[in-house]
């Protein structure tokens, strides 16, 4: 067979991956995927043409997670005896054999998962976004609209509880808590609560986890062998489901352009935010989140301010949070870079004042 060879780095880029970020499981697992697709077996007839941008549209990841997905929902027992998210354990075994078996059983829908776009909802992202919009809130109540949002696990922060050994923010009696060891360099002070005066969220194809399905979907790109993520998203959907936000479907330029349309509201930070979403936008949707900032911005006071708060990649091992703040001189805002963190919210570098 002809090898596809952007899928095949794509594969073992994730294997790689795996290994770096600490789901040996995976690495085990996707470097049995890579034998597989180099022998022309079932992955390969799957994979190819499934995507036109392997690594960019993380397909890997797609086709892990369908079949964590599976076996999460209760409908896979021989791949989720591997899986410690499901209750089995792993003790360094190929889970391989099992996963194809189940590809192989369940074609049509491993076929059909590899059209849904990965949405991992790392909560623990949410640690260096307190910090960033404490930072940007400076005592004062925030509006926040979070695009690429998935399930709007993230804009539940304000009743997350962090604690970075000095200041602690959010309610302590949250059953999500970021303790001291999420930080390398904590900042300077927190407010004992993150104040909001409004919220919205949007997505392309939001997550309602309102619903056990959706809950699942969530669940299934965590990775299995990281039982302490898979804890903290079960304890943010507790949270979820207390403080209800629907998260509105479409496009993230267009909304942003409606969202920042009216002026903006006196006495609160208008607060733009998001997190390893900007790569997987295409350039129209970029260029009109620009346009809406830059003309929202030209409107913004010192009594109604508006900020654009990122958490995205920078190196391999960490991504940089900036932040973008008006009324400033230049048109798309004043830029600060705040902090480095761990793709998955660990390690947090708090580097502003």
């Amino acid at each position: 067979m002809d090898i596809d060879w952007d899928v095949l780095t794509t594969i073992e880029h994730q294997a790689d991956q795996s290994d770096v970020l600490g789901s040996p499981l995976y690495g085990v697992q996707l470097r049995g995927i890579a034998a597989d697709y180099r022998a022309g077996g079932l992955s390969a007839r799957l994979l190819d043409g499934a995507g036109l941008r392997p690594l960019h549209d993380a397909l890997v990841l797609r086709y892990v997670g369908a079949g964590h997905r599976l076996a999460l929902a209760g409908d896979a027992p021989d791949l989720a005896r591997w899986y410690p998210s499901c209750g089995g354990s792993w003790n360094g075994e190929d889970p391989t054999p099992d996963f194809l078996a189940l590809v192989a059983a369940r074609t049509d829908y491993f076929r059909d998962a590899l059209q849904r776009q990965v949405q991992t909802n790392e909560v623990a992202r949410a640690v260096v976004l307190t910090c960033g919009l404490a930072h940007l809130a400076d005592g004062r109540p925030l509006r926040t609209l979070e695009i690429g949002a998935s399930a709007g696990l993230l804009s539940r922060l304000p009743w997350f509880c962090v604690d970075t050994g000095t200041h602690v923010c959010g309610p302590t009696d949250s059953p999500v808590y970021f303790g001291p060891e999420s930080f390398v360099h904590p900042p300077p002070s927190l407010p004992a609560s993150i104040v909001v005066a409004g919220q919205a969220a949007s997505d392309l194809t939001p997550i309602d986890v309102s619903t056990p399905a959706g809950q699942v979907y969530a669940l299934s790109f965590l990775w299995p062998d990281q039982v302490a993520r898979v804890d903290r998203m079960r304890a943010a959907l507790e949270v979820a489901a207390r403080h209800q936000l629907p998260v509105d479907a479409g496009d993230a330029g267009e909304w942003l352009t409606g969202q920042l349309a009216a002026p903006l509201p006196d006495g609160v930070v208008t607060v733009v935010f998001h997190s390893i979403v900007w790569q997987y936008l295409p350039h129209d949707t970029k260029d009109a989140i620009r346009a809406a900032l830059r003309e929202a911005g030209s409107r913004a006071t010192s009594t109604s301010p508006l900020a654009w708060l990122r958490m995205e990649p920078a190196t391999r091992e960490f991504a940089d949070v900036r932040a973008n703040v008006w009324p400033s001189t230049d048109p798309m805002g004043t830029e600060t870079v705040l902090a480095e963190v761990g793709y998955h919210g660990a390690n947090v570098r708090w580097l502003a004042d």
